[in-house]
Order: C-alpha cells, then structure tokens, then sequence
C-alpha cells in the first residue's frame, strides 16, 4: 500500500504486496481472537464441572451406603452395590465428558490466539460437543461449537492462521485486513 495513499484500493496493490495470502476480512479476524478467549473461559468452566463429576462419583456411593439404612431398594431394582457401580460410572464419564474437552479448549485457546493450531482448535470445538454429556456446558458448548466451526472454516480465518503459522502475530496479520 502506498503510504502516501492511505485510501488506495486492495485491488490497485501489487501482487506481491500480500504474499500468496490475499486480504483477509477484519471481521473474521476479530471473531477468531474471541472464538480463542471462550475457547478459555469454556475449557476453563468444562475442567471445574468435570472435577465436580468426578468428585461426585466418589462421594455419592459414599452417601448411598450411609443412608442404606433409611431407604429400601425397590423389588426388582438394583441392590445397593449395583446402584454404587451405577453411580461411580455414571459420574465418571460424565467428569470425563467435561475434563478432557475441557483441556483439550484451553490448550487450543491459548494456541489460537497466538494464530497457531488452527486444527486443534477445530478438534477442541468439536470434543466440546461431548459436554453435552455433562448436561452443563452442553448449550454453551453447541453454540460455541457451531460458532467456531463456522468461522474456523472461513477462508480468512485460514489465511490467518497460516500467517500465525509462519510467526506473525495478531497486529501483524492486521495489516493484511479489509
């Protein structure tokens, strides 16, 4: 761009003045630095109530057998035993449906908003779907599944990434914006 123009057109530039990546929207550039912070703040949330599963799944059986006494299993149910096996599996995977989406967001979120792991970002948002199992995140994590998705898949989105990819940061790549 010449900088003595500073309102010249992206298609009065030279061909070389952008590489081979083109001109990448603004907008979309924005929305993958806050697609990369609630990647965060999810995965954040995810480890917390995958915790609290797990936490669960060992304490519930625990309150079962101390009130064993008070309360008779219906005819034809589970005996007490059962119902604990139930309970620590149960809440076991669902811990699990929200510790290991929930690493796998944070670590893509700090990734992306260094502009690098745009795959692992597409992976997280994805394995964020598995919240559901929580019962939780699952809204959040559908709406940010999809929300990603969509933008992560955008053409300026890649081309950002792949200026990440060779090292440049989020203001550096500005520079190649619409």
């Amino acid at each position: 761009m010449d900088p003595q123009n500073p309102y010249q057109a992206y298609s009065q530039l030279p061909n070389n003045s952008l590489g081979n990546t083109g001109v990448i929207s603004r907008s979309i550039l924005t929305q993958v630095r806050v697609i990369a912070i609630l990647l965060i703040v999810h995965g954040i949330m995810l480890m917390l109530v995958g915790i609290l599963y797990v936490g669960i799944a060992f304490v519930m059986p625990s309150l079962l057998a101390a009130q064993n006494n008070q309360f008779q299993p219906q005819p034809g149910g589970p005996s007490p035993e059962q119902m604990k096996s139930i309970l620590l599996v149960t809440y076991g995977l669902m811990g699990a449906a929200g510790f290991v989406p929930g690493i796998l967001q944070l670590i893509a979120g700090i990734a992306n908003l260094r502009l690098k792991g745009r795959v692992l970002g597409i992976v997280a948002l994805i394995s964020g779907l598995i919240s559901v199992g929580t019962c939780y995140c699952a809204p959040t994590g559908i709406a940010l599944g999809v929300y990603g998705l969509v933008i992560y898949f955008n053409e300026s989105a890649s081309k950002a990434f792949a200026l990440g990819a060779e090292g440049k940061t989020f203001s550096e790549v500005e520079q190649y914006t619409s």
